[in-house]
């Protein structure tokens, strides 16, 4: 009798146990975010040679696979797909106020397009701003209360869509992809509002959106062609001033300066010139800035600490720290509010400038 009831215990027990395996199967998840080489199909062995090589996997679908659950109780089997939510955060989704209209990319030539292109992206980037999930589109619309906006860049949390490739030129990937990682920086940036507030009460906001002028009302700039509207001054060499072929550098050296007495009369040279771009970084960056507000031409102080903030993280993704300590060495008040933003991406987003 003793082995009769030992003998059902463990039926019982095995039978708990086939029950169990078939309610929790492991998710396997993990296993769709791995990419399969295939020789024989370019754009798939270019999707493998990146993930081998940074770790990446790129998708051109938001449902990348579907896992076995279990088998129900009329016998069909339950599968839980797996897909890129661009609405995913850290903390969850977002309450659904927005929606993405997408199209998928389906043009061999251009999913090849996109795969360099992304190519260029991780290569250019740092491993700590690298997705879990990269997804490729060919176009991409964000529809919400405000309107229709083409996206050509979205980031999560945990994923990164790129968008719109098909109207990047070959030559200009590079340039885009720095603009993208710089996005990235920015937006990470943006999570960190305590140590932001620090960056945002440095200046006073009577000094935002504001002429140039209205600093220096005795400052002259040097100017060609007898332009009257060029005797206010403003910083028009800081962007350009490393563009050997840029307009106003060949100006310039060209016609030279007409007018103003306190610079070298005639052409210019290049040391003249871009002693005169160290001249106006120092005129800026005594207020705190370290360019003009780009929507308004290089006439008007940033207008908010939004734009502000952006042009920061722009110079100081452009230039390596010790270069852009050299930079602005004269300027304490942008060096404290460099310090700041520094520490953020460095100590907690972990890329190093």
């Amino acid at each position: 009798m003793k082995k009769i009831g030992l003998y059902m215990l463990l039926a019982c027990l095995l039978l708990a146990c086939q029950k169990e395996d078939g309610i929790t199967p492991g998710t396997g998840f993990e296993n769709l975010y791995t990419i399969q080489d295939d020789p024989n199909d370019s754009i798939q062995h270019k999707r493998y040679e990146l993930y081998t090589t940074y770790g990446v996997p790129v998708f051109f679908n938001d449902t990348i696979g579907k896992v076995f659950v279990k088998t129900d109780v009329n016998g069909d089997s339950v599968f839980r797909y797996e897909t890129l939510d661009l609405n995913w955060a850290f903390s969850g989704t977002n309450s659904g106020s927005v929606t993405y209209q997408v199209t998928r990319l389906t043009d061999p030539g251009l999913m090849m397009k996109s795969l360099r292109f992304a190519e260029i992206f991780l290569k250019n980037s740092q491993q700590a701003l690298y997705p879990y999930a990269l997804w490729l589109t060919e176009k991409c619309y964000q529809l919400s209360s405000a309107g229709v906006e083409q996206k050509e860049i979205i980031s999560r949390y945990r994923n990164l869509m790129f968008s719109w490739i098909n109207q990047i030129n070959e030559e200009d990937m590079l340039e885009k992809a720095a603009g993208y990682r710089n996005e990235i920086v920015k937006l990470k940036v943006q999570n960190y509002s305590d140590e932001l507030n620090a960056f945002n009460n440095m200046l006073d906001e009577s000094l935002y959106d504001k002429n140039w002028g209205e600093f220096y009302p005795d400052e002259r700039i040097p100017y060609w062609r007898s332009s009257a509207s060029l005797q206010i001054w403003f910083p028009w060499p800081l962007v350009e001033e490393w563009e050997q072929d840029s307009s106003y550098r060949k100006e310039m050296m060209t016609y030279g300066n007409v007018t103003n007495p306190n610079w070298p009369e005639g052409v210019w040279t290049d040391e003249e010139f871009d002693n005169y771009a160290l001249y106006c970084r120092g005129l800026v960056g005594t207020l705190g800035f370290v360019s003009y507000d780009p929507g308004y031409g290089s006439r008007f102080t940033p207008r908010n600490t939004d734009v502000d903030l952006e042009l920061y993280l722009e110079e100081m993704m452009k230039y390596p720290r010790k270069q852009f300590l050299e930079r602005w060495e004269s300027s304490p008040l942008v060096i404290k509010k460099y310090e700041i933003l520094y520490a953020i991406i460095r100590d907690e987003l972990g890329v190093e400038l």
